[in-house]
């Protein structure tokens, strides 16, 4: 019977994820969104992105880097959240008329299998910290036992989102808070047992870069890749918000400044603990445990280990539900014990965060395009408009079917859009390929070109024909 009342849930959550929500049941004014938006972009992973940054740049070009860079993405690609404000619709909504139906249902996967990899991150910070907090009393954990804890934190995260949105709204109750409360922590403690001039004048070494621009650009890529991530739900409380201009900047705003405030309070953890043990280090249990008094470590045990969990049982639900309303007939507890299974089995792996920095560009590989695309489409190719019954696949509506339920047109320039990408830098084995390109960052070079070539061919006329069906429509009848 339980299982029963959650999957009510979820399909009750499902329809209202994809019906537009009427202008007299938006429930969100600016403080709000902003708000919850904060919290949806904090984690403790934004340690390790700090941490990561750390070691390319020194603290004075992080800061920088880390909030104009998150802020200048984040003005461009979060444009088209006013058509989640404005219809009232997802954004995955608006991309059936760029991907095609099934197009979309494909690229919605594949956006699981590059982001979900977060949550893997989450699990393998819980068991560092589990490991550290261990190694102060004296008791050394073997690698296996390292693994569990990592498949523990999604095991715990996953029966809370088995539970359905009403385990998850108590624990997100609780979640921002605590984040909130180790943050602070973290960087009080961080400037006061170091000198102040230690981290204000830190200045990275990175090794193996002839071009001493070529770290900082890296780190600017990181932060675009980093923010740009955020592309796949950013409508999902934008389209609650009641005002266009309330609904983009909330986006803006609350994970611009929220999100690159934690990435620089990783940044400050990592150069104090480098000045004290010569290590960096992105685990705030141990910097706590380092600088200051055991019981702040102690307690921070808490709280990084009730962070990790709880942010594991959200994105397992979101992701859940995300899947849900593509593949119906499948029962959200299968699906979220898929995506269970996918995590469990990158935290055996055990490397996500050794190859961090890869990571993040391979992600923007995908998303960078798709961002792109949702940019040029709403603004120059739809012109802000849409079909909203063929976008919903209404009986009759058939308009945003394309070839077999694929914009082929669409999709291709995802592809060329990642080509561009891989062309400029390998991610995997840190290559530019092309210095000159390189310098506008992957993850912008692929947005310019993709946008860029989705525009160009849409001014051919049979592929505009193909790409704006409406129009040839209402052409027809005109005539």
């Amino acid at each position: 019977m339980q299982h029963t009342n959650v999957n009510q849930q979820i399909e009750k959550e499902s329809v209202f994820g994809i019906v537009p929500v009427l202008k007299d049941k938006k429930i969100y004014g600016f403080l709000d969104a902003v708000l919850i938006l904060s919290g949806y972009c904090i984690a403790t992973w934004s340690y390790t992105q700090g941490s990561y940054l750390a070691s390319l740049v020194g603290f004075r070009q992080l800061l920088i880097g880390a909030f104009l860079g998150a802020l200048l993405m984040l003005a461009i690609y979060q444009l088209p959240v006013i058509l989640s404000v404005r219809y009232g619709i997802d954004i995955w909504i608006w991309l059936r008329a760029v991907f095609g139906k099934n197009g979309t249902a494909v690229m919605s996967v594949i956006i699981i299998l590059i982001n979900y990899p977060w949550y893997a991150v989450c699990a393998d910070l819980f068991a560092s910290s589990m490991s550290n907090l261990a190694a102060l009393c004296g008791v050394q954990l073997s690698q296996p036992t390292i693994v569990l804890l990592r498949i523990l934190c999604v095991v715990i995260g996953t029966i809370i989102a088995w539970k359905g949105i009403g385990a998850i709204t108590h624990t997100t109750r609780i979640l921002v808070p605590l984040l909130l409360a180790l943050g602070v922590l973290v960087i009080i403690v961080g400037f006061t047992s170091v000198p102040f001039d230690v981290i204000w004048n830190y200045t990275a070494k990175p090794e193996g870069y002839d071009n001493s621009i070529i770290p900082y650009i890296i780190s600017i890529e990181a932060n675009f890749a980093f923010v740009i991530t955020l592309v796949g739900g950013m409508a999902e409380v934008p389209r609650l918000v009641r005002t266009e201009r309330a609904g983009y900047w909330a986006g803006v705003l609350g994970q611009g400044i929220a999100g690159s405030l934690f990435v620089v309070v990783g940044a400050v953890m990592a150069i104090a603990m480098q000045y004290v043990t010569g290590k960096m280090v992105d685990d705030p249990t141990v910097m706590l445990a380092t600088l200051s008094v055991p019981a702040l470590a102690f307690s921070s045990l808490l709280l990084v280990a009730f962070a990790n969990i709880g942010t594991q049982a959200v994105g397992s639900y979101i992701y859940g539900v995300m899947l849900k309303s593509t593949f119906k007939k499948t029962s959200y507890h299968i699906l979220i014990l898929i995506l269970a299974a996918y995590v469990i089995g990158l935290c055996i792996w055990g490397k996500i965060v050794e190859y961090f920095g890869s990571f993040l560009t391979i992600s923007a590989c995908i998303y960078a395009p798709l961002a792109a695309l949702l940019f040029t489409d709403f603004f120059f190719v739809r012109r802000q408009t849409l079909d909203l019954r063929s976008a919903f696949d209404l009986r009759g509506h058939t308009l945003y079917r394309f070839t077999g339920g694929f914009n082929l047109v669409g999709l291709g320039c995802v592809a060329a859009g990642i080509a561009i990408s891989l062309a400029i830098y390998d991610p995997v084995n840190c290559i530019v390929h092309c210095e000159p390109l390189f310098y506008l960052t992957p993850t912008g070079a692929s947005f310019i070109g993709t946008g860029l070539l989705y525009y160009l061919l849409s001014r051919i006329p049979f592929i505009r024909r193909y790409l704006l069906p409406e129009k040839a429509a209402v052409s027809q009848n005109g005539r």
